[in-house]
């Protein structure tokens, strides 16, 4: 879900305006311009608040193609990732009422719902037709249920982001790697199914310049392994991950609601993850997803952990890839057996702005958006497009004309993995910051693992302190 957009031209929509425009010519000059100005005064202009992230730019070029039709336009404004939410909120609090639409990440949407910057889906489901326009059911629900608070849906998901490993299949299947890695590790070289395997792997093909990599000298640096660490919810959104699959809570206990980012589980997996990124190259603290995953692309790193749409979209594109048809995909890997392949579920979502001036509109473009014809189109335009819904993935053109994402989602659904969902807390994005900044200092070698944890969870009580949620 999170590499850099592409500089992208609007759609124009000549072939339908052309069609119009013979049309046009062919009336007396005072009825066009009646016309004209019927049409001025009754289109729309919806605002789009979004990260800059090809697949929010195509999703509003869709959008905007789609409202043509309704007498609906859509601007763009597309912000870094972590300033959606931060511009979102302020704005809300200002009184701005220039949004209509925002980018809802699933980490937000109990940030956003508690402050009631937006409007709740179910409050325009209130008729049999908005119900069919939207159809619910056809939602994947593990796409659903990260952008639910209190039991309403925040936002619409348009974009499934499923986090996985990435892998060089060529490499991993090359005889003199397989030889030399057996007789190190005295197992076979396949994609990682356990932490200790994705070290050993990792470590085994981090390699400096002029050593051999497939029996040919490297020009420069080789990385077992990459992500995009820079530090906030990008470190933290690859950590948790991590920290699940070794038995740990997300920051805290939902029972308690006491924070318990400094557990013995939380150590544990805090020091695997510091190991680990001494595989990855040097720069990963200051690294997003979409920049490790182009290390692969390049051929410069092993593997990747990052969402699967960021790896289909930049993998399989000959503009930033020199691996094409040479990558394989794998499910987390597995620390404890209660928790398989665990990873944690998110969603990306678009959302009504609740001082939004044009209501029924947004509801109904963001209703045609993302419907089963719309996000065809969306996977048409965007090659790393996970579908959410079921009569999209489930469609044989789709099957058969995107056999990587097909791949990836029949692994998902053959391995039957532990997914569990981020809590829904209205503190959560300040929680996860607190939490992120304290490994990056024991990954950066400023702190050791547990003085950085410790530190982490002082504040953390202090801000569960502040909530109202411990005394």
């Amino acid at each position: 879900m999170f590499n850099k957009a592409k500089k992208l031209a609007r759609r124009a929509l000549l072939k339908a305006g052309g069609a119009a425009a013979g049309g046009l010519l062919a009336m007396p000059i005072g009825l066009r311009t009646a016309t004209r100005s019927a049409a001025a005064a009754t289109q729309v202009t919806l605002s789009f608040l979004g990260g800059d992230f090809i697949e929010q730019s195509r999703l509003a070029d869709l959008a905007d193609t789609l409202g043509a039709a309704m007498d609906l336009r859509v601007r763009k404004d597309l912000v870094s990732f972590d300033d959606v939410p931060t511009k979102a909120l302020l704005d809300f609090s200002a009184g701005v009422r220039t949004w209509d639409l925002v980018f809802v990440y699933s980490s937000w949407a109990g940030t956003f719902a508690s402050r009631k910057a937006l409007i709740p889906i179910e409050d325009f489901l209130t008729t049999p037709e908005a119900r069919a326009l939207v159809d619910l059911d056809d939602f994947i629900p593990a796409l659903t249920k990260p952008l639910m608070y209190d039991g309403k849906l925040q936002a619409l998901p348009y974009l499934a982001a499923p986090f996985m490993i990435g892998y060089r299949r060529d490499l991993l299947s090359d005889p003199i790697e397989q030889k030399n890695f057996k007789d190190k590790y005295g197992y076979e070289l396949a994609a990682p199914q356990t932490y200790g395997q994705l070290l050993d792997v990792s470590r085994f093909f981090t390699r400096s310049k002029g050593q051999l990599l497939a029996g040919q000298p490297l020009g420069d640096s080789f990385y077992g392994i990459v992500a995009g660490n820079k530090t906030g919810s990008f470190l933290f959104h690859r950590f948790e991950m991590v920290e699940v699959a070794f038995g740990a809570d997300l920051i805290f206990n939902p029972s308690t609601m006491e924070p318990t980012w400094n557990s013995p589980q939380n150590v544990s997996a805090a020091k695997y993850y510091v190991d680990l990124s001494k595989s990855m190259p040097p720069g990963n603290l200051n690294m997003s997803g979409g920049e490790a995953v182009r290390l692969v692309g390049q051929g410069q790193a092993l593997m990747v952990i990052q969402s699967l749409d960021d790896m289909l979209d930049i993998l399989n594109d000959p503009k930033t890839s020199k691996v094409i048809g040479k990558i394989g995909y794998a499910l987390m890997p597995t620390q404890i057996p209660a928790r398989p392949h665990a990873f944690v579920q998110d969603s990306n979502g678009i959302g009504i702005y609740a001082l939004t001036q044009h209501k029924a509109e947004a509801f109904k473009l963001v209703a045609e958006t993302v419907s089963t014809r719309g996000i065809k189109q969306l996977l048409a335009s965007v090659s790393g497009l996970v579908p959410v819904r079921r009569s999209v993935i489930n469609d044989p053109e789709v099957r058969k004309a995107h056999p990587d994402l097909v791949q990836a989602l029949d692994l998902v659904a053959s391995e039957n993995p532990y997914v569990t969902f981020l809590p829904q807390l209205k503190e959560w994005n300040e929680a996860q910051d607190i939490a992120a900044t304290s490994l990056a200092e024991a990954m950066a070698g400023q702190k050791s693992v547990e003085d950085a944890l410790n530190d982490g969870q002082t504040k953390l009580v202090a801000l569960f302190k502040r909530a109202g949620y411990i005394k």
